[in-house]
């Protein structure tokens, strides 16, 4: 990893229907003209098929406890099997099962979206929204498509209908402020807003090593939702999204980057952002009938310069349609439908130096082309009809059949996935299920640009094996264990300077494979305790058509193990802890050094076999505790947290650190280290 990479790492530090009732009290009409003086109490229920979803799930609420997340709902991901940081302990996407952090999607009220994580690796969720929070880590339904990995689910809760509240947060980390209330009696609305306050540590003008921070790191967000309940059927949702990051810093000629890479000399400058609108209409029918339409459409833009005058530039605006119905047919049958209209275009500028490298080469050095510049557009359209059938055999078997079909315009490639799930009740404690599916997702944008790329790569394929062995022990304690299978195919490979086709830059000639076991045990709330446990085995590698040679993938982390556990003292006071260990993840260690070909006065690492080494194991202790008090009448929690308490020195990568006195037999090795020991206090207030 490049030294301002890592400059820049450390900036990133209960019923369907709702019931109202009421209790007229009248007199019998009969007895009326009877003159008898008696009165009967009667109770109407009046029912809604369209009841807000205002309240967080239980299994949320249980991910927004978790020590050290900040009540970060989706960051809570990292503390389950099979699931890694990309980018090291201080930041990165997840990567799932062996899979690419590329291979994931995410969705948010059933629209995909590209981007949920800020620079410093939290979600971009205020944690007062999220209602549910679902990770399907490999064979998905027939409904979610573009991901050969996981798919992230995310459900914003409803609006409440109540008197207009404010609520306000701040920790070390952000400050945040959130309004929610209703209109009248069938609409309500909510919008929150949150900003990242590290920038306040991270003074401006100070040079450090060759580095000088010029703009500190700023991260915000928002999410907001207006609701319309139509009658007791219809349910009409418009959401906005939206979430930026920014920060610079200077690299000179005395910083390690600058001696290493004299083209990276100048403001590094990264920008990125998005924002998104929606608009849901719900019918919820008898017979289960439930239809939904929803329209969508963001902006992302991503800026980046560099160096002297280098910059790429991107902007992407996607518009989608999707369609849903769903109904109870026959007698033990559950029928799905549905379509996804999906259209993107980018618009992108760059005047840089191309590296043609993926993640699996071991020197993106050696892959360096000449500065070129370029301006053009891409258009990318899929269509996507799919199929969904649950049939409930018996009390004991259940039998899902799915089948999607994708067109993408752009690739020139159709699909016809299947979806597969058989799930066998063995008996009233033990619940067996085999799934399978096919997958495919569009390919790196990257990889298929016009000049710097090839616009005829396939997109990436993939096929999920899973069997999930469910046990509940008793009341409180349920155990699962899982046995998946990846096959990864089409997967792009950058090509070598002499290959006939170097010029296309990279091929679809890698595959690969990841498997694993994973094992959890998890206790339910009793004695003012919960939590879980888990431990995972896996194997990722990947095989180079070209060169019949197969490696371990750069994220293959065999061993993983995940501890949580919550208590309450009282009705003041709660702990939390978690605690991770995993084996470390591979690495391709540098063995010496050349002369850079193109600066004779500066040196470049040279490497050996790739992913041949491993890394340290990670081990890191979170503690948390939150207290619950008053304020002029107001509720208000304190939370009080120490991540990384046992100040663990986790290695993420291993690189080359020159202090202007290296040769080609003297130099120096450093390690990049996570995040050291951090307290951290935040309170939150509601009006």
């Amino acid at each position: 990893m490049s030294a301002y990479n890592r400059k820049l790492n450390s900036l990133t530090l209960v019923i369907l229907g709702h019931c109202a009732i009421t209790f007229p009290t009248f007199a019998n009409k009969q007895n009326q003209q009877e003159k008898v003086d008696s009165t009967i109490e009667q109770i109407e229920i009046r029912g809604r098929r369209n009841q807000a979803n205002s309240e967080v799930s239980i299994e949320t609420e249980k991910l927004l406890a978790i020590a050290g997340l900040d009540h970060d709902p989706l960051n809570a991901v990292f503390s389950m099997p099979g699931v890694v940081y990309a980018g090291g302990d201080d930041g990165g996407e997840p990567a799932i099962r062996g899979s690419s952090p590329d291979d994931n999607a995410f969705f948010i009220d059933d629209m995909p979206v590209g981007y949920i994580f800020h620079l410093f690796g939290d979600s971009i969720f205020n944690e007062n929204v999220v209602r549910d929070f679902t990770l399907h880590p490999a064979a998905f339904d027939s409904q979610y498509g573009n991901a050969t990995g996981g798919v992230f689910d995310i459900q914003l809760r409803d609006p409440k209908n109540q008197e207009i509240t404010t609520t306000l947060d701040a920790s070390l980390l952000k400050t945040g402020v959130m309004v929610e209330g209703g209109i009248n009696e069938n609409h309500a609305f909510y919008f929150s807003y949150r900003r990242s306050l590290i920038h306040l540590f991270l003074p401006e003008g100070e040079e450090d090593e060759g580095y000088t921070i010029f703009k500190a790191p700023v991260s915000d967000d928002y999410q907001g939702k207006y609701q319309w309940l139509i009658g007791d059927d219809h349910k009409l949702t418009f959401t906005l999204t939206g979430a930026s990051d920014i920060g610079g810093i200077n690299i000179s000629d005395a910083s390690e980057s600058g001696r290493v890479d004299p083209d990276s000399i100048g403001d590094l400058k990264i920008q990125s952002q998005f924002d998104s609108q929606s608009l849901s209409w719900q019918y919820f029918g008898d017979d289960g009938k439930i239809m939904q339409a929803v329209l969508g459409h963001t902006i992302e833009e991503s800026k980046e310069s560099y160096g002297a005058g280098q910059f790429i530039n991107i902007e992407e605006e996607q518009f989608n349609l999707r369609f849903h119905y769903q109904i109870d047919w026959f007698e033990d049958h559950t029928l799905m439908v549905g379509s996804d209209l999906q259209d993107k275009k980018f618009n992108y500028s760059f005047d840089a130096i191309p590296y043609y490298c993926t993640d699996h080469d071991q020197d993106c050095e050696s892959k360096k082309g000449e500065r070129i510049q370029d301006t053009d557009k891409l258009s990318d359209q899929t269509i996507a009809l799919y199929v969904n059938d649950q049939w409930k055999i018996n009390d004991n078997w259940q039998l899902t059949l799915g089948i999607r079909a994708e067109d993408n315009d752009y690739t020139e490639q159709s699909f016809l996935h299947h979806r597969l799930a058989l799930l066998w009740q063995a008996s009233d404690n033990l619940s067996i299920q085999f799934k399978q599916g096919s997958y495919s997702r569009f390919p790196d944008v990257e990889t298929v640009l016009r000049k710097v790329g090839n616009p005829n790569l396939n997109s990436p394929k993939a096929q999920h094996y899973s069997v999930g062995f469910d046990y509940q022990l008793n009341d409180l304690w349920h155990t699962s264990l899982d046995l998946y299978y990846k096959d990864l195919d089409d997967l792009p490979r950058s090509l070598d300077e002499g290959d006939v086709n170097a010029h296309l830059h990279y091929s679809n000639d890698m595959s690969g494979s990841a498997k694993g076991v994973e094992w959890v045990l998890t206790r339910e709330l009793a004695d003012s305790w919960y939590g879980w446990a888990s431990i995972s085995w896996s194997e990722s590698e990947r095989t180079d058509k070209h060169t019949n040679i197969t490696t371990d993938y750069y994220l293959d982390t065999p061993l993983l193990g995940n501890l949580v556990a919550n208590y309450k003292f009282n009705e003041r006071w709660d702990f939390g802890l978690r605690l991770t260990v995993r084996s470390g993840q591979k690495y391709t260690p540098i063995v010496g050094l050349h002369i850079n070909p193109e600066y004779q006065e500066h040196f470049l690492p040279t490497y050996g076999e790739l992913n041949s080494k491993t890394l340290p194991t990670y081990h890191r202790l979170d503690l948390q505790a939150n207290y619950k008090t008053q304020y002029w009448g107001n509720d208000a929690q304190w939370t009080f947290a120490l991540l990384n308490a046992t100040g663990s020195e986790n290695i993420s990568g291993y690189y080359y650190a020159p202090d202007g006195n290296e040769t080609l037999t003297n130099y120096n090795i450093e390690g990049e280290e996570g995040m050291g020991m951090f307290p951290s206090i935040g309170v939150k207030i509601q009006f």
